[in-house]
């Protein structure tokens, strides 16, 4: 976690190297943030591994009053780029838990895929991340609980 930081810049790149996943958070009030994730998905393209798993989150969901990104103009982004998308508050605690779980639980996936494929070398066997809660909110979807 860099939180974007300019001065951070230069030691990100050896964190894309071993990343099995990665996740790009803008602030909702700040349209400047939002502008900046197309900068970070270069680099992760240019730097991350081909198939490192990526999601989009749209941050601070519970101060729609001072919104500069519309949740359609992030959902867009997303889908542009094959990533899936997400609003969030850390402040509520709205979909965050969701967020890093459907990351995990798409990391594990592929990593499943990948065990299958070269069951011939002896691999163990898949591994499932599971939720112990009910589920209170959806992809593309804010709200307050």
């Amino acid at each position: 976690d860099t939180a974007g930081q300019e001065r951070f810049r230069t030691i990100t790149t050896a964190y894309y190297r071993g990343a099995m996943g990665i996740m790009l958070v803008y602030d909702i009030t700040n349209e400047k943030s939002f502008d900046n994730i197309k900068n970070w998905i270069r680099n992760i393209e240019e730097h991350a591994s081909s198939d490192v798993e990526r999601m989009i989150l749209g941050n601070k969901c519970d101060m729609n009053e001072k919104r500069q990104v519309s949740k359609e103009k992030g959902e867009k982004l997303a889908i542009d780029y094959g990533i899936k998308f997400l609003e969030t508050s850390a402040k509520s605690s709205i979909n965050v838990e969701e967020a890093f779980f459907t990351l995990a639980r798409d990391i594990m996936t592929k990593l499943n895929r990948k065990m299958n494929d070269n069951s011939s070398s002896g691999a163990g066997g898949p591994v499932k991340i599971t939720e112990n809660r009910s589920k209170k909110s959806s992809f593309f979807r804010c709200t307050l609980l």
